[in-house]
């Protein structure tokens, strides 16, 4: 499929008992799940309770964590109840990180789908049905992208810009960045708690939703990872730097554009800066592209 152009899909973001649906991802059927065949890197989509069904990716989005490895930020519930206002549900009663038992909810929608992630979701921008044939390949036009729950998110404040390499067409990318910058500047939402540039963590509780800071979530899902790696709390010698050091693969792979023109591949490792228990982020993430592993 060519870039810019996606497969546009009608069907029903769903939450059963046991899910765990945050501010960019959720379960959903297709009207016709046959539409994801042919996309590139398809995987099969998962069956519970007898329905099949696929957890979506939403396409540039990444919102604080409700549930990572038990591991929760602060914001993660308000993002997620942004998106079920702007489904027009009342977030009241939704105050779980996993759905209870018995609990069984849908909603129409429809998404927009140029393939699939390294863990088998369709990587969509979710939006209302339109007036589109179920099946057909568009144009993400300006329009379009307005009218979804990505754009809305960034330029809300309910989400960070989470950048894949090859993943958009520059004018996306671009209007995307814009809607993010607005909302910082605003202040909405996560902007009025974000710390990512600088933040001090020693433990977990440093960056939980009770007394922690609000930081970028994959920097967050970094020093989770690093601080069980070092048995629960940082110290000199052992601590995210020390991490990303032996943990290779997860030192992540950033294309940064040069003011030369063209993009520069560095590593995580390079822009993060840990000196005792702070740590610095030299560049503004939200405008980098992530190397998909």
């Amino acid at each position: 499929m060519s870039l810019g152009y996606y497969r546009y899909i009608k069907g029903r973001l769903v939450v059963r008992q046991r899910q765990s649906p945050d501010g960019d991802s959720m379960r959903f059927i297709a009207d016709d799940m046959a539409l994801f065949k042919g996309l590139p890197r398809f995987a099969r989509p998962s069956e519970a309770g007898g329905e099949e069904s696929y957890q979506l990716r939403f396409q540039a989005i990444d919102s604080p964590e409700l549930h990572y490895g038990g591991a929760e930020q602060p914001h993660g519930l308000e993002s997620r109840n942004g998106l079920l206002e702007w489904l027009g549900i009342d977030p009241a009663g939704w105050d779980w990180a996993v759905a209870p038992s018995g609990f069984a909810w849908e909603t129409e929608a429809a998404i927009l789908c140029d393939g699939f992630e390294g863990h088998g979701r369709p990587i969509a921008f979710v939006l209302p049905r339109q007036k589109i044939k179920d099946g057909a390949d568009v144009k993400l036009t300006k329009a379009l992208l307005g009218k979804t729950y990505n754009y809305h998110a960034a330029a809300s404040g309910l989400a960070y810009l989470g950048l894949y390499s090859g993943g958009l067409s520059f004018d996306t990318q671009t209007r995307l960045i814009a809607a993010y910058q607005q909302a910082k500047t605003a202040r909405l939402g996560i902007w009025r708690l974000d710390r990512s540039r600088r933040f001090t963590v020693s433990t977990l509780d440093d960056l939980g939703p009770e007394t922690g800071v609000l930081v970028y979530p994959k920097i967050f899902r970094r020093c989770v990872d690093a601080l069980r790696w070092v048995g629960g709390e940082f110290e000199p010698g052992r601590d995210l730097d020390n991490f990303l050091a032996e943990r290779t693969g997860e030192d992540d792979q950033l294309l940064v554009r040069s003011i030369y023109g063209g993009q520069v591949k560095i590593r995580l490792s390079q822009v993060l800066e840990q000196l005792n228990s702070q740590i610095r982020i030299e560049l503004d993430l939200n405008t980098v592209e992530f190397v998909s592993k």
